[in-house]
């Protein structure tokens, strides 16, 4: 029986030992099709993910200083991949979640009431801080550096 490649488009005559083929016998194909199997057992089979890790951790402990040898050798890869994990970060998290000492954007609010600052990902303790409306422009900012710890802020 003849079918569209899911992959690349073209007509294929189907195999009588696999009634559900939906790809073609061509390598790129069938390249697709094994991804596309590989992150579907990924994200539903544990013992998978599992094992593919310990894969992995054993072979970077055979392997000590491949990367930075690979990297050397292939600047121009290394490059592209610094960039590329750039965008790869964005769309995985939210940036304002990076850690960063100091960082603030300029964002328009006014907060109200007594509020405890956590941080989210470097390892600080907590403080507590209360804010009051004054119908400023700005709201008042204050590090825990440059504040009594039972400061209140106005």
């Amino acid at each position: 029986m003849e079918v569209i490649c899911a992959c690349c488009g073209r007509i294929f005559i189907r195999s009588p030992r696999n009634k559900n083929q939906s790809y073609c016998s061509r390598p790129e194909c069938q390249r697709k099709r094994k991804t596309l199997w590989q992150k579907k057992k990924m994200a539903s089979d544990q013992s998978y993910r599992l094992n593919h890790k310990t894969s992995q951790q054993e072979w970077i402990r055979n392997n000590p200083g491949y990367w930075k040898k690979y990297r050397k050798r292939k600047p121009d890869k290394a490059k592209r991949n610094r960039e590329l994990q750039i965008i790869r970060n964005r769309r995985k998290r939210n940036p304002s979640l990076i850690a960063k000492m100091d960082a603030s954007g300029a964002r328009r609010f006014q907060p109200e009431g007594t509020f405890y600052l956590i941080p989210m990902i470097a390892k600080m303790d907590a403080i507590i801080v209360s804010m009051f409306s004054d119908n400023k422009e700005l709201p008042v900012i204050a590090k825990k550096d440059s504040i009594s710890s039972n400061a209140s802020l106005i």
